[in-house]
């Protein structure tokens, strides 16, 4: 396009600046026809629900008088179409309304130049047909951009503030009554429903990516019927759930084992959102009765004898200490296998047939690391009493010092077995 200088910058040639001349007198004129032609073919701004005519009237103006000033400018300065597109996301108007009244706006400055040049627009139609449809384009491309930029910060702020909110719901920060109310309004649940609380580990290093996790974890579970509200803490990713019913924990912990999320600690129901901060403690007991390492779910009591080790961790160690010492205490290859052993046992319910079939071992294989196990530890686990204090130490060593052994296991052991190894 051969251009020259204009008085205020404007890089058009002599055809287009005559055309300039000629609309930008009658912008107001144009606003008017402008908007009513937007409210009767845009059902949107039709009822003037989110924007008054006055405010869709002055954007119009606004609009137009930029895009008509700037026809042929090779550079387009777009911060009308870039405010009006962030106030219509604050407003809340659709985007495909927004940019229906864009192109609405880009065909009717076309007709103007046509009504209102006449000959001149007619002699240099593919000029200035050209112009017009660029710097409509450019705006009609612009107010989308501004616009999803608008909705993603009013995304990120109103996820901040749901997480300021759900941490002091769920550290008992809030009093009952009207705060209450305000926060379960604020974080657009019930105040009295069906409720648990999640507490999911949160991967080491993480970062951005586990926002965008929970956000994929929030749509999957408001699939169910499950609304929630989460937020993410040094350690673990916090979720609230506001559940149809009962039955649908199921759904919601059947998802999160699906996702392989790690290790998941689930609360018991409650009713009320002044229960949140008893359930916010149960959820994280229950996601460290998951062995480390492990990718499970758990709820809250239904393993007792770990929510007794996680609950009391400083006497848990202890027992540890008082009971598998010298079995902790042996080279790494012979202890990984007693404390196989012992935990392959107590799965199989003190079977020692089932033990060997499970570890391709023959059971007076079994047999003797039992009872190696008792000439270490003293206590002997077909006692009763004996069998408990070898169980609750056991379970405490794998929760509180970490991942079990999960490499091969030697079938023959590191003894000499009391009879023939193999199945």
């Amino acid at each position: 396009m051969t251009a020259t200088s204009h008085d205020d910058g404007v890089r058009a040639d002599d055809r287009l600046r005559g055309l300039i001349d000629v609309l930008l007198p009658g912008i107001d004129r144009f606003a008017d026809v402008l908007t009513r032609r937007i409210t009767e073919e845009e059902d949107a701004y039709r009822d003037h629900g989110q924007v008054k005519y006055g405010q869709l009237r002055a954007s119009c103006a606004d609009n137009l008088h930029s895009m008509v000033s700037q026809l042929g400018r090779d550079a387009l300065d777009l911060r009308v179409p870039q405010d009006t597109g962030r106030f219509k996301a604050e407003h809340e108007v659709p985007l495909s309304a927004v940019t229906h009244a864009y192109r609405l706006a880009g065909r009717f400055l076309w007709e103007c130049a046509l009504a209102e040049a006449g000959d001149a627009v007619t002699r240099e139609m593919p000029h200035v047909a050209t112009a017009v449809w660029s710097v409509s384009d450019a705006f009609t491309d612009a107010v989308a951009v501004a616009y999803r930029e608008a909705m993603s910060e009013r995304a990120h702020r109103d996820r901040q503030v749901r997480s300021l909110l759900l941490a002091a719901l769920l550290d008992g920060r809030l009093d009952e009554g009207a705060h209450l109310w305000e926060c379960a309004d604020a974080l657009r649940l019930p105040q009295r429903g069906v409720f648990a609380v999640v507490s999911a580990e949160r991967r080491a290093g993480g970062g951005p990516a586990d926002e965008d996790v929970l956000h994929d974890l929030e749509g999957a579970l408001r699939a169910l019927g499950i609304r929630s509200v989460w937020r993410l803490e040094d350690d673990a990713q916090v979720g609230l759930l506001s559940l149809r019913s009962p039955r649908s924990l199921a759904q919601a912990m059947d998802l999160m084992r699906r996702r392989g999320v790690g290790r998941v600690g689930m609360s018991g129901l409650f009713h009320g959102l002044e229960q949140a901060p008893g359930a916010f403690r149960q959820a994280r007991l229950a996601c460290a009765c998951v062995e480390p390492g492990v990718c499970d779910v758990a709820s809250y009591g239904d393993a007792p004898v770990r929510l007794m080790v996680v609950s009391a961790p400083d006497s848990a160690q202890h027992a540890v200490r008082e009971v598998l010492s010298p079995v902790l205490d042996l080279p790494a290859h012979e202890r990984d296998v007693l404390l196989e052993t012992l935990s392959r046992w107590f799965d199989s319910g003190g079977s020692a047939t089932e033990t060997a079939a499970r570890m391709y071992c023959h059971r007076n294989t079994v047999t003797h690391r039992l009872r190696r196990v008792q000439e270490l530890t003293g206590r002997s686990a077909a006692d009763p009493v004996g069998a408990s204090e070898i169980h609750l130490a056991l379970e405490a060593h794998r929760l509180l010092t970490g991942p079990r052994p999960t490499g091969p296991v030697d079938p023959a052991g590191p003894v000499d077995p009391a009879g023939p190894a193999g199945p």
